[in-house]
């Protein structure tokens, strides 16, 4: 078995590899990193292993990786049997498209809008950065519709638990934390209900010190 460090902030996108790395009951040294100052940005020990500065971090050796797909995939590959990217070829893929789709469009285009406005403007004006959360919110909403209209079982992908599952679970957590009314959206409610019953998901809830949503 490699050498595993995890870096990981509590409550972040972190959660996901976090939940995915006790899933597959991987043997990993985790690091839990706090923002500082009142931008919220990492310590520079950490930018120096990450210069994105940002969570997820994995360092499997000496390779180090980043982003929460990358990141993922990276666990997927350290324990096969677990089957985190499906069961088939078109499972793998259909996996891989939801979590592309969290993190690219659900994360960067409507959480980061809605809880970091100012990263994505120059402007410090109250009105602007009020533009830029309520344009977040609103994709976040119109991404949520389309999570409720796509989920067709008990699962995100095929009849089994993977990586997906995960992806889902934090989006739906963020929804919870913008004051979304979620219950509204009843499957996507019950598949994050289900995955947040499961014990990796319980054991990271309690090593980071956060609340469940249920």
């Amino acid at each position: 078995m490699p050498n595993i460090k995890f870096f990981y902030a509590p409550d972040a996108c972190s959660i996901i590899p976090h939940i995915l790395l006790h899933e597959t009951r991987t043997t990993f040294e985790p690091i839990r990193i706090e923002m500082e100052g009142s931008d919220e940005s990492f310590p520079e020990s950490f930018r120096k292993i990450n210069p994105k500065s940002r969570v997820p971090v994995i360092v499997v050796d000496n390779e180090v990786i980043t982003e929460v797909p990358a990141v993922s995939t990276m666990i997927s590959s350290l324990a096969p049997e677990a089957r985190l990217l499906g069961r088939t070829p078109i499972e793998t893929v259909r996996v891989h498209e939801w979590m592309s789709y969290v993190a690219g469009t659900v994360h960067a285009g409507g959480i980061s809008h809605f809880f970091r406005p100012g990263r994505w403007t120059l402007s410090t004006k109250e009105k602007d950065l009020e533009m830029i959360k309520r344009r977040g919110l609103e994709i976040m909403r119109n991404c949520f519709v389309l999570i409720e209209e796509k989920l067709v079982g008990g699962y995100a992908v095929g009849e089994g638990f993977t990586a997906a599952d995960v992806f889902l679970y934090f989006a739906y957590r963020i929804g919870v934390r913008a004051e979304i009314e979620m219950q509204v959206y009843a499957k996507f409610t019950e598949l994050a209900r289900r995955i947040e019953g499961r014990e990796s998901v319980q054991t990271v809830l309690s090593s980071e010190k956060i609340h469940s949503i249920f």
